[in-house]
């Protein structure tokens, strides 16, 4: 029988539940900006040092602490914003569940300052490892300002977790402009090692704060909007698709004015978006919702980050249909001539191009290849634009029609003397009580550009049909590139003729400037500039022609987004593979006969030439065998 322990209070058990709330430097400057907030503060100082990892000091104008209650503000479950758990029904406030002061305290050394309207002076005390060091009175303004030092000073397992300064001075940023764009009527300052990161005055309209945080381009780009209605309330702006992003990190929702995660929010707002972004972008949006308290229940997360309403259907609905009247109105009835609308196939998009082929503006929005290819489509077919409309007939339905005996009838001889063999292979066969059929390309390509039909040998000499997926076969390749150039170094890089300037966000500038040597392994070479402003001097060869700055943006931004909480080695293997797909030729990319073959023989010489970066398969095999086993022919 095993020795049973008794149950017992476990020794400083305050320091185990702290791991709920302070989880990194960031997660306390969410706090105290939060207590701020509650105090009806109108400036908030933000003053960090080593990425918080040494000092986060928050200062305030708020309200401040009476003398006789600063003890037990760092007692666990005391609070002044419910005293019962029914509370939570008409909650208001940003903290309320009287556990952070408590478990900061728990886990660093604490400095409180802090003075009240009814005393002249204020009150000072000192933490360490939650028990009080000193307390004093000390003359001071009105409000209240905190010092956290020495974060895990006391738990060293917790404190080697955390990640590299500018890692972690990326989360610190992120949450602070959450706030400050939340809060637009605030003066938030943001200073870190003596540098000031942000700076934006009060009084500011929404649009204002997004020009101090994300530029100009972006703030212009954005579009405010605002509904009303009795418990409901949307109010916020909305971005353009010149400002859509491949990830949705970057976009912002407040439920009464708290930064949350909403997965079911976000989900209607891009349904909204449907018919304006490209396939595969997200919008980007600053909006906040005001409802109901007693509808949404913030206490199901320890960071109260994650929420749940009482009604999930009526959320989604009610959020769509405002912002899509909003998108309606602002981006499809106003949208300018040259507007491009998301299409799902590539035959509605081709047909939507050629259709507009005559506006000069709108050519300088589409590559010069794909503009070559429409013109070469319509001088082959035999078939004018006018022969269309005049008939009632879409060419990709016309069919001609073929007998058993695989002649053409006496009709389609009149009309086409000389039909060219590559109209008769995209021609379907019809006969009655038949399946609709036809030739499938030269180049072995389906239609639906994903798949190519191949013949070949097994490794067991068997022969046989391949099924080849582009995408996947194109990912394989580009992933074993950027392995090599990574691991080796090679001189797969190509200078740029005209360097670019980038703008980014500052959580991806962190990024990348934490990064940065492993960064130019993947052969995209960037000096700091200053600031948040970057010049990319170098990219991959496997790139091609130099990207639009938008493109590289996306790349930055979402590979800071994958590998912004853990080291670049942890990741590298995922950022790769984001990286290879990225540059992947598409399912919906018409190929040349020199692509397919190109692509073949690079996939050849690939380690693994079996499995795309994901380990999807590039290459499935029928043989003949098989196929005759499907006939019958052999049992």
């Amino acid at each position: 029988m095993l020795n049973r322990r008794k149950i017992e209070k476990i020794i400083d058990a305050e320091k185990i539940a702290a791991g709920e709330v302070v989880e990194r430097p960031a997660n306390i400057v969410k706090e105290l900006i939060e207590n701020s907030i509650d105090a009806e503060a109108k400036e908030i100082r933000v003053i960090i040092k080593k990425a918080g990892k040494i000092l986060i000091h928050v200062i305030d104008d708020g309200i401040g602490i009476p003398p006789e209650e600063v003890e037990i503000a760092f007692q666990r479950h005391t609070s002044s914003k419910i005293k019962t758990i029914e509370d939570l029904n008409t909650l208001s406030t940003l903290g309320f569940r009287g556990e952070a002061l408590a478990s900061i305290a728990a886990v660093s050394q604490v400095e409180l300052i802090s003075r009240t309207a009814d005393n002249e002076l204020g009150v000072f005390l000192s933490i360490s490892g939650g028990k009080i060091i000193e307390k004093k009175e000390i003359s001071c303004s009105i409000g209240t300002q905190i010092k956290v030092k020495n974060i895990f000073y006391n738990i060293p397992a917790r404190l080697k977790f955390l990640k590299k300064d500018l890692t972690e001075l990326g989360h610190i940023t992120d949450i602070i402009q959450r706030y400050a764009l939340a809060y637009p009527n605030l003066y938030f300052i943001y200073v870190h090692n003596d540098l000031t990161i942000l700076n934006c005055p009060a009084l500011n309209d929404l649009k204002t704060t997004v020009f101090h945080i994300y530029g100009k381009k972006v703030a212009k780009y954005m579009e405010p909007v605002k509904y009303e209605e009795d418990n409901f309330t949307i109010e916020g702006l909305l971005g353009h698709s010149e400002i859509s992003r491949q990830n949705r990190t970057i976009s912002s929702i407040f439920i009464n004015q708290r930064y949350v995660i909403s997965d079911l929010i976000f989900r209607a707002i891009q349904e909204a978006y449907k018919g304006v972004l490209m396939i595969g972008k997200t919008p980007f949006f600053i909006l906040n919702i005001e409802l109901d308290p007693s509808k949404v229940d913030f206490n199901i997360h320890p960071k109260k980050l994650h929420i749940r309403f009482e009604n999930e259907t009526y959320v989604f609905n009610k959020v769509y249909n405002v912002i899509r009247a909003f998108v309606e109105d602002l981006f499809i009835k106003k949208a300018p001539d040259n507007y491009i609308p998301e299409l799902s196939s590539h035959f509605q998009r081709a047909d939507y191009l050629e259709k507009n082929m005559e506006s000069e503006d709108f050519k300088e929005l589409i590559e010069p290849e794909i503009i070559k290819n429409i013109e070469k489509y319509k001088s082959e077919s035999p078939f004018t634009i006018e022969d269309k409309e005049s008939n009632g007939e879409n060419i990709q339905e016309r069919t001609i029609q073929l007998d058993l005996l695989d002649q053409k009838s006496k009709i389609m001889e009149r009309d086409n003397n000389n039909i060219p063999e590559s109209v008769l292979r995209e021609k379907y066969i019809t006969a009655k009580n038949f399946p609709k059929m036809r030739l499938i390309s030269k180049t072995g390509q389906l239609s639906n550009k994903t798949y190519i039909i191949l013949e070949g040998i097994n490794e067991n000499g068997e022969e046989g049909i391949y099924v080849l997926d582009q995408h996947a076969a194109s990912e394989r390749v580009n992933k074993e590139f950027f392995i090599s150039l990574y691991n080796q170094s090679k001189k797969q890089k190509q200078k740029l003729i005209s360097p670019l300037k980038i703008d980014l966000t500052p959580s991806e500038s962190f990024f990348l400037l934490a990064n940065m040597n492993e960064i130019k392994k993947l052969g995209f070479y960037f000096d700091h500039f200053g600031g948040n402003t970057f010049i990319l001097r170098e990219i991959p060869t496997i790139i091609g022609r130099v990207p639009p700055i938008d493109n590289i943006k996306d790349i930055i931004s979402n590979i800071a987004e994958i590998g912004k909480d853990n080291d670049f080695e942890r990741v590298k293997e995922e950022i790769i593979n984001y990286l290879a797909c990225h540059k992947s030729i598409r399912g919906g990319d018409d190929l040349s006969l020199n692509d397919i073959r190109r692509l073949i023989i690079n996939l050849a010489n690939c380690q693994d030439s079996f499995h795309c970066a994901h380990g999807r398969p590039t290459l499935k095999f029928l043989s003949y065998k098989e196929i005759d086993k499907l006939f019958k022919r052999i049992i």
